[in-house]
């Protein structure tokens, strides 16, 4: 090869590499700057303030920028997602699992309703997973607003049952009971019905699931149903 096409080829590799490194450094995203827009986008959409925690930038693991925030008149426990997207047109989607804290204590009111229509002592825990939802959905949003085909928003719910509310009835029934309700009022996910021993109904709570010994807790073994996203009982 001819010493000018060797010059040649390489300031044509010099001229590749030092544009490819001029476009990284030019699209290399600002960690502050993704922070600030979530953070504005929250505040603008529920009309209160948050507390930024930990930010993952999208990479090999993650097609999105990721935060974890929590509501300022909450607590750490309280944290949940934000993604973000830099979509083709060169906007910024941002999507968020703040809903699912706001709206659980109203979820667990009704689910809480539908089982004292069948027992008389009975306790409801809620919970909406990790991840995020559609951004649609704000304070504004009714409960019976939430379902919207084609989208995902399951709860995973747990109702523990006094031993003595519970005589005379048959699990099974009563939960397809409480699914029908929940399918009335368009609510899709899991429930999970425990029947509690008399003597440890008052304390009970979510850290009696992880016991070693459950038998303490728990007369015998949960029954559990699910409302698809179709609106369809699956036992």
């Amino acid at each position: 090869m001819n010493s000018w096409i060797k010059r040649a080829v390489l300031l044509l590799l010099a001229l590749i590499i030092l544009l490819g490194v001029s476009a990284c450094m030019k699209k290399k995203p600002d960690p502050e700057a993704i922070k600030a827009e979530m953070m504005e986008h929250l505040e603008k959409k529920y009309g209160e303030e948050f507390v930024p925690l930990s930010l993952t930038l999208s990479g090999f693991a993650y097609s999105y920028d990721q935060l974890r925030a929590y509501p300022k008149s909450g607590s750490e426990q309280d944290a949940f997602d934000i993604w973000g997207t830099r979509m083709k047109d060169g906007t910024y989607s941002i999507r968020d699992g703040y809903f699912g804290i706001y709206i659980r204590p109203q979820y667990e009111e009704m689910m809480s309703r539908f089982a004292q229509e069948i027992y008389k002592d009975s306790k409801v825990f809620v919970s909406f997973g990790e991840g995020v939802f559609p951004d649609r959905l704000t304070k504004a949003t009714k409960l019976e607003e939430i379902y919207r085909e084609g989208e995902t928003f399951n709860s995973d719910s747990v109702i523990f049952v006094k031993e003595s509310s519970a005589a005379g009835k048959d699990d099974e029934a009563s939960l397809n009971q409480i699914a029908k309700r929940m399918i009335q009022h368009k609510m899709v996910g899991d429930v999970r019905l425990y029947v509690v021993k008399d003597s440890k109904f008052d304390d009970i709570n979510m850290a009696a699931l992880s016991a070693k010994d459950t038998g303490e807790y728990f007369v015998r073994d949960y029954k559990i149903i699910m409302i698809s996203n179709n609106l369809e009982i699956l036992e």
